[in-house]
């Protein structure tokens, strides 16, 4: 037998078929183990499998192993509208009518990432879950959450920190509104606002725009939980909506400053970002008894893989919130999942804020492990790295073949399309070296994908507001 021809076996021999039959994922919820996080990534924001087969793991994880929250690369504000409606759908101001009602804050582009085909019957599903739980256990800890962890919605979030100190600390509302108001001149221009401060075009600089406002804010926050949260029956979940909302604001105009020319260092930021999220959820809809909560993440494989095993955090210096969980959480405790994409269509827009197009997706490269998987494996599959066994003294993660594991760890290509396509310039544009078996613990093959369907159609030239580019490891 010849070098290539035992590599192929040895590849064939830890391979899985996958389908949309549940019982599919039965190696994948035994390797999870008892994780408490589980990153379940895509190779790009476009393809129906990606979302569909994230979709039914996730339930199964829910369902089975106690997950109580999904948390999505999506802004705080727009996902807790789904939150409000598999909670019981009720508004300040009204109610919630349907799943598909639930995504109506969706409006910032990409849209179709979330507003897509797939998302209403999970949403529902996620509601249809509460229900029952609370008709047959009473039990609110076993009760699923869905929140956004990205940056992105700085004036929204400001927005809503106001609003929430409005209605419980007048004079607090005062103070955050003015710290606030340096923002109020550049509306949902969030990348006028990053010039400005990054080149100093009309002296806009931290100390005048937000100074210390953010820790006033939180401890404005904190007095209160302090004073009345826990004495007289005020929400709680009210009050860690609007933490979490001055978190965001916090972060994103850190993020917004640094975007235009230090792409590494505002990558980082983000993917803290997600980090810190996570924790604060873990926490909050922790048992209060020290017990965290398990939390199930969705977001790009340039994400949800460990950054220390790619170019982007070898020659660029860039981390993961993959890897930020393995190092807050305990690798132990993590279980990252990765999505491969080899042909058929995406969908994606040709340039940022453009219309969403479907495109043909090129042949795997050579060099790359699509287009190992694609020649050595047969139909979708997946492969499992590492599993997760519970022992006496707690979890281990364990490597399942440590000659598996030294066969995916050869660098190679791996491709990473976001939300943008551009097929001419595909290897510079969506394509980097990594080292698959230490980037995630479980690798899926789709042989041949399809574009999802967004449940809007966009308008050629339509600009939903003036959000910044999104950043990827490496140029679009």
């Amino acid at each position: 037998m010849t070098h290539s021809h035992r590599q192929k076996a040895l590849l064939q021999s830890y391979t899985y078929p996958l389908s949309f039959d549940p019982k599919t994922y039965d190696p994948l919820v035994s390797a999870i183990g008892n994780a408490q996080v589980v990153l379940i990534g895509d190779a790009s924001h476009g393809t129906f499998q990606f979302y569909e087969h994230r979709a039914n793991l996730t339930k199964r994880l829910i369902e089975e192993k106690g997950f109580t929250a999904v948390a999505v690369e999506a802004d705080w504000p727009d996902a807790f509208r789904v939150n409000r409606y598999i909670h019981g759908g009720k508004l300040r101001n009204g109610i919630i009518k349907d799943a598909r009602d639930a995504l109506a804050d969706f409006e910032r582009f990409p849209k179709w990432l979330w507003k897509n085909e797939v998302m209403p019957r999970f949403i529902q599903y996620m509601r249809d879950h509460n229900d029952r739980v609370m008709k047959e256990t009473s039990d609110p800890y076993e009760k699923i959450s869905f929140f956004g962890i990205d940056l992105y919605s700085m004036n929204r979030s400001a927005d809503e920190v106001i609003k929430y100190l409005e209605m419980v600390d007048p004079e607090g509302a005062k103070v955050a509104r003015k710290k606030y108001n340096c923002f109020e001149r550049f509306g949902e221009d969030t990348t006028r606002y990053a010039y400005e401060t990054q080149f100093d075009l009309k002296k806009v600089s931290l100390p005048s725009c937000f100074s210390n406002g953010h820790m006033l804010i939180c401890r404005k926050l904190r007095k209160y939980i302090e004073e009345q949260v826990l004495t007289d029956g005020h929400p709680a979940e009210e009050q860690f909506i609007a933490e979490m909302n001055a978190l965001v604001v916090r972060d994103a105009e850190e993020y917004y400053r640094t975007m235009m020319t230090e792409d590494t260092l505002s990558w980082n930021l983000r993917d803290d970002h997600f980090a810190r999220t996570l924790q604060k959820i873990a926490d909050y809809l922790g048992d209060g008894k020290g017990q965290q909560a398990k939390i199930v993440v969705w977001a790009h494989n340039s994400h949800v893989g460990d950054a220390r095993a790619t170019d982007m955090g070898r020659r660029r210096g860039e981390i993961s919130v993959g890897q930020r969980c393995r190092e807050i959480f305990g690798s132990d405790n993590v279980f990252n999942i990765g999505f491969l994409t080899n042909r058929g269509s995406v969908t994606a827009a040709y340039e940022w804020d453009h219309p969403p197009h479907i495109h043909r997706i090129n042949p795997p490269v050579e060099s790359s492990i699509e287009k190992v998987f694609d020649e050595w494996a047969s139909g979708d599959c997946f492969v499992i790295t590492h599993k997760i066994e519970h022992t006496s003294t707690g979890n281990e993660k364990q490597e399942v073949s440590s000659e598996l594991s030294e066969f995916l760890n050869r660098p190679r290509y791996q491709r990473f399309i976001g939300v943008i396509y551009r097929n001419n310039t595909e290897i510079p544009s969506h394509y980097s070296m990594c080292s698959v078996a230490d980037q995630y613990d479980a690798v899926v093959h789709i042989r041949e994908s399809r574009g999802i369907r967004p449940l809007e159609r966009e308008e050629d030239g339509q600009r939903v507001d003036g959000d910044a580019v999104e950043t990827y490891p490496f140029g679009q």
